[in-house]
């Protein structure tokens, strides 16, 4: 009977994720329950901590560079709560509808401190990684919590350090955690049409919170082709994708944000490069503004993710997966490697300088964390199927699919593996070069905080130099005196006048 048992135990679920051959078992599963347990908890806590922690140590409550516009947004709202012309008002590439509304929530509850603002950007990081992990747990019951921990150890990684303590890079947190919600909403067992709406509003509120948040649409598509939905589902997002992408781009000014959005492809070379260092700086290695020289070893490391991720979306990407956790792995895959490409499409011109800034990281690292979602499960071609030549009652052989693709079956350990080492390379050197990314950061927005506040004494050129050196020196003073008149962000206790002195 114990034979029986364990036979039928292993026998195919409706879990495609779970183990099937025959006294097959996981490492996890010859553990001790209560190490997993503190294993788990240390893998969850301790990157959640460590992120936390930065922001808490590092952060700055000063107004730099491009936030200097959301001055111009809190001015227009003390006339009018809603100031669309200010809220529609296209800042380089983005259309920041949502972020500028909650901007003025900021300034109505706090006085737009950064520091919260920091930490609001955290929390809705955290709850977007809550809601892929989720995403996926839910179509693989049988994983273990333990293995969902390398994504949280990438996905607050500390690369992200401009990110993390610039409060106006809350509106790419928006447009993640927009992206977590329709995903979740799009992947439901059932697929209702209130549901499917709630979908389509989150992925609109990420549309216009960040030029970035358009990718929400074909990622979105990714699961209804994998989950095969209904046609008119199929039919309505693609329609609101189009809507969207016509309102986003409805009276665009083109000679805003890039210097020049033709220049990748009048410099394919130069923009295969920005996109492979762009994949591979994960690990957080800075690039000189001087001499603009990269890392061989970063171009090396984005070409295996981007290898490893293309075979994925091969072998897990193409044929429908209607069950299984894979499919969301696929998607994030898809997200990332379309930031990536609208990144190079818009900043090649800046070379490696520009393909290593830490703020692309938070997107950048959906890849592999989509590559490791999909790799804990089985492809569809090697499942299991039913026998036909099989004795009636008998269980499916669960090495037929095996059979049937012998490079594939071979090919995923190693596949697993590299995955694995990459994940590690990524860990260690994110915390080394995020930490110091982040000490960095703290020096320059500290120098800036002193420069802002003593207006009187500070040239032009300093505030150039230390506040946003991609604007006059005139402009800026001019917004942080109305940032000290509106009392927000390190003006909110100031009591004086900084007068007008030039300098």
């Amino acid at each position: 009977m114990a034979g029986v048992t364990e036979v039928i135990d292993q026998r195919p679920s409706s879990d495609p994720d779970a183990p099937t051959a025959v006294g097959e078992r996981r490492v996890v599963d010859r553990l001790d329950p209560r190490l997993v347990n503190v294993l788990t908890a240390l893998g969850f806590g301790l990157p959640l901590a460590g992120y936390l922690w930065a922001i808490w140590k590092y952060s700055v409550n000063v107004i730099i560079s491009d936030q200097l516009n959301d001055v111009t947004v809190v001015k227009a709202s003390k006339s009018h709560l809603l100031p669309w012309g200010a809220l529609w008002t296209q800042d380089n590439e983005e259309r920041m509808f949502f972020p500028r509304l909650l901007t003025i929530l900021l300034v109505h509850t706090d006085h737009l401190n950064i520091r919260f603002e920091d930490f609001l950007g955290a929390t809705m990081l955290i709850i977007a990684i809550g809601l892929f992990i989720w995403a996926h747990k839910r179509r693989s019951p049988s994983t273990p919590w333990l293995y969902y921990c390398p994504v949280a150890f990438l996905g607050f990684s500390l690369v992200q350090y401009e990110n993390a303590l610039w409060g106006y890079q809350s509106d790419w947190y928006l447009a993640l955690l927009a992206l977590a919600v329709a995903m979740v909403l799009l992947d439901r067992i059932a697929l209702g049409w209130l549901v499917f709406i709630a979908a389509v509003a989150a992925a609109v509120v990420g549309s216009f919170s960040s030029i970035q948040g358009l990718i929400i649409w074909p990622t979105g598509l990714v699961l209804l082709y994998h989950r095969r939905r209904a046609a008119p589902f199929i039919y309505a997002w693609v329609a609101m994708c189009l809507v969207s992408v016509l309102l986003y781009f409805y009276k665009w000014n083109t000679r805003t944000g890039a210097p020049d959005h033709t220049y990748a492809i009048h410099h394919l070379w130069a923009a295969v490069k920005f996109y492979l260092y762009n994949v591979g700086d994960v690990v957080g290695i800075p690039v000189s503004i001087k001499t603009g020289a990269g890392n061989n070893n970063v171009l090396l490391f984005g070409l295996v993710i981007l290898i490893i991720a293309v075979a994925t979306l091969v072998v897990y990407g193409i044929r429908r997966d209607e069950h299984g956790g894979a499919p969301v792995g696929v998607a994030l895959i898809c997200y990332g490697l379309l930031f990536a490409a609208s990144t190079t499409e818009g900043r090649t011109a800046f070379g490696y300088f520009g393909a290593s800034a830490s703020r692309y990281t938070t997107f950048d690292l959906l890849i592999l964390i989509g590559i490791y979602l999909t790799l804990l499960g089985r492809p569809a071609m090697l499942e299991a199927k039913p026998d036909a030549a099989a004795p009636l009652g008998e269980l499916p052989s669960p090495s037929l699919g095996r059979r049937a693709s012998p490079v594939i079956a071979l090919a995923l350990p190693a596949a697993r593996w590299i995955v694995a080492g990459a994940i590690v390379v990524q860990v260690l050197l994110g915390v080394q070069h995020g930490i110091q990314g982040s000490r960095d950061t703290h020096k320059v927005q500290e120098e800036a905080l002193q420069v802002s506040r003593n207006l009187n004494d500070s040239s032009n050129g300093y505030l150039r130099y230390f506040v946003d050196p991609y604007e006059p020196g005139t402009w800026i003073r001019q917004q942080l005196q109305t940032a000290e008149k509106l009392h927000i962000g390190e003006y909110a206790n100031s009591g004086h006048s900084s007068g007008a002195s030039q300098g």
